[in-house]
C-alpha cells in the first residue's frame, strides 16, 4: 500500500462515526452521545460528509467534523441538529416507531447533558485505579502477614518453659517500666481524668519494647484498666512493625494472656 492510498485510507475512515464515546463524559453527556449515535445509524447516511450534505438540503448546515464530536459527545450540539437529526432519522425509518427516539425524547436528552465534560474525571479515575492497585498490594501484603503470625503462633507452642538469662533481664526491665505507666495511669483515672490516662497509654505506646508493652498490659489488665489494655492492643498492633507486634504477642503468651495476644495480631492484619 504507497502513501497516498494510505492517506485516502485515513481520510475516508475520519468521515465514519466509529471512535468510541469517551469514557470520560459525565452521565448526562455520555446518554445524550449514545442518543445521536442511534439517530446517526438511522439517518443512513454512508459517511459524515454525506450526512453533512443530507442535513444541509434538509436546511441545518454543519461539517463533518463538527458532527462527529456532536456524536462523540465531545462537543454539546445545538437544538436545531438534533431536531433535524431526528427528523432526517424517522424519514429514512418510516416512523419514530421504527426509530424509537421521539423529538421530545431527544430535547430532554439535550436539556439533560451537562454543558461541560468532567475535567476532573482523568485525574479521578487515575487516583481510583492508584488506590485499587493499593488495595491489591494490601491484600497479598496482609495474606503474608496473616501466614507469618500463623507460624510464629505455632513456634510459641513449642517454647521451652525456661527463659534465657536475656529474655528475664528484658522482663525485668519491661516490668519496671509498665509499673510506671500502670501507676500513672491510676492516679490519672483516680482523679476521673480518663481522657488523660488515655493520651498517656497512647504516648507510652509510641515508645514501648514488646517486653515492655506486654508487661504494661499485664499489669493494666491485673488492676481492671481493660479500657487502657484495649487502647494499648490498638494503638501497639496497627502502628508498630510487624517483627515488633510479633515479639510483644510471644511476650503476652509468656504471661499466660493468649486472648491478647491474638487480639494484638489481629489487630496488626486488619
Amino acid at each position: 500500500m504507497d502513501r497516498r492510498e494510505k492517506r485516502c485510507r485515513y481520510r475516508m475512515a475520519r468521515t465514519r462515526v466509529g471512535s468510541k464515546i469517551s469514557d470520560e463524559l459525565p452521565p448526562g453527556r455520555r446518554r445524550l452521545a449514545e442518543l445521536l449515535r442511534t439517530l446517526y445509524e438511522h439517518v443512513g447516511q454512508p459517511t459524515l460528509a454525506a450526512c453533512a450534505r443530507h442535513l444541509e438540503h434538509r436546511g441545518f448546515k454543519t461539517s463533518p467534523g463538527v458532527i462527529s464530536r456532536y456524536v462523540n459527545g465531545d462537543r454539546l450540539p445545538p437544538e436545531g441538529f438534533i431536531t433535524h437529526l431526528q427528523a432526517a432519522a424517522v424519514e429514512r425509518a418510516g416512523s419514530e416507531e421504527a426509530v424509537g427516539i421521539t423529538r421530545e425524547e431527544a430535547l430532554a436528552a439535550r436539556a439533560a447533558a451537562e454543558s461541560w465534560r468532567c475535567k476532573t474525571c482523568p485525574e479521578l479515575r487515575r487516583t481510583n485505579h492508584g488506590l485499587q492497585h493499593e488495595v491489591r498490594e494490601l491484600r497479598r501484603t496482609k495474606a503474608g502477614l496473616e501466614r507469618r503470625l500463623i507460624a510464629a503462633q505455632e513456634r510459641v507452642a513449642h517454647l521451652p518453659v525456661p527463659s534465657s538469662q536475656g529474655d528475664r533481664q528484658q522482663r525485668a526491665s519491661g516490668v519496671a517500666a509498665a509499673t510506671q505507666i500502670a501507676a500513672k495511669a491510676e492516679k490519672l483515672k483516680e482523679r476521673g481524668d480518663v481522657e488523660a490516662a488515655l493520651a498517656m497509654v497512647l504516648e507510652s505506646a509510641e515508645v514501648l519494647s514488646p517486653p515492655e508493652s506486654a508487661a504494661s498490659l499485664a499489669l493494666l489488665r491485673q488492676k481492671r484498666h481493660d479500657e487502657l489494655a484495649d487502647t494499648l492492643i490498638q494503638i501497639y498492633g496497627r502502628d508498630k512493625p510487624e517483627k515488633l507486634v510479633i515479639r510483644a504477642a510471644l511476650e503476652l503468651y509468656e504471661y499466660g494472656m493468649a486472648d491478647d495476644a491474638g487480639a494484638m495480631l489481629r489487630v496488626a492484619a486488619d
